[in-house]
């Protein structure tokens, strides 16, 4: 059997309004527009259809003040699938756009690093800094899940099937994880928001919603070390990500995208 993985990008959301300053630690990036991309990713490989992400749905990214919505199911359709054909979901951590909608997979298992459990409802939780991100929804979804027995929770390197494999990074949230493929372009790494823009990564600034800075900066190692190429880590926010990629379907320009 191959251990070769498609890899796809939904960008389900944009925020057309961020500036360079708002994604860089420090404010060091300036007054230049540099909008924020919302991606979920969806996997078809030897171990099924996995999806990396459950993003958010049209009624939070309004109320976020994201546009351009696109959804799960939307972009699973397209692919000739649909949520219940899925049976992997990857939580990379729980931050409200990237862990709102677990309810869309009745069928799968989650998999989700303990730490993240552990930092979501631990003490770090009283600094506001620390939860802004966070919505208490999620936090009892996941438990539920885990009280459910459909939610996996990992302790650093995990093989999910042949060619796939997660990561432990932290840095952004104390549990951060990203997820290694093997494609036919090479060995990938989808990095999520261990870097936001691939900007992050080429200054070597991490973005500013951060538990550890120290952990963020080793993320930078840890990515690059896990792809065959630069162009193979694949950030979490940058509109790059689908806007150099082939459309993985008609109808799909400009929201879902093909990176293998």
């Amino acid at each position: 059997m191959s251990d070769l993985w498609e890899a796809f990008a939904l960008r389900y959301a944009v925020d057309r309004s961020r500036r360079a300053f708002q994604n860089f630690l420090g404010s060091s990036g300036g007054e230049a527009a540099m909008p924020v991309a919302y991606h979920a990713f969806i996997l078809r490989g030897p171990g099924g259809l996995v999806v990396m992400d459950t993003g958010a749905d049209a009624e939070r990214c309004a109320r976020y003040g994201k546009t351009d919505i696109h959804g799960l199911d939307e972009a699973l359709a397209l692919l000739g699938a649909s949520p219940a054909d899925v049976h992997t979901v990857v939580q990379t951590h729980l931050h409200w756009d990237h862990a709102g909608q677990p309810g869309l997979f009745p069928a799968a298992r989650f998999h989700l690093q303990a730490r993240e459990m552990a930092y979501v409802n631990g003490p770090a939780m009283r600094h506001a800094v620390l939860r802004a991100g966070y919505e208490v929804a999620d936090i009892g979804a996941a438990t539920a899940l885990l009280h459910e027995g459909r939610l996996v929770l990992h302790d650093g390197e995990a093989t999910l099937a042949p060619g796939l494999t997660l990561h432990h990074v932290g840095g952004h949230t104390d549990g951060l994880q990203v997820a290694r493929l093997r494609t036919r372009r090479g060995w990938m790494c989808l990095a999520t928001d261990a870097l936001a823009h691939r900007a992050n990564l080429d200054r070597r600034i991490p973005f500013p919603v951060l538990y550890h800075v120290g952990d963020a900066l080793d993320a930078f190692d840890t990515v690059t070390a896990l792809a065959d190429a630069p162009d193979l880590v694949i950030p979490g926010h940058d509109p790059w990500v689908v806007d150099a990629h082939a459309p993985a379907a008609p109808g799909a320009a400009g929201w879902l995208a093909r990176l293998d």
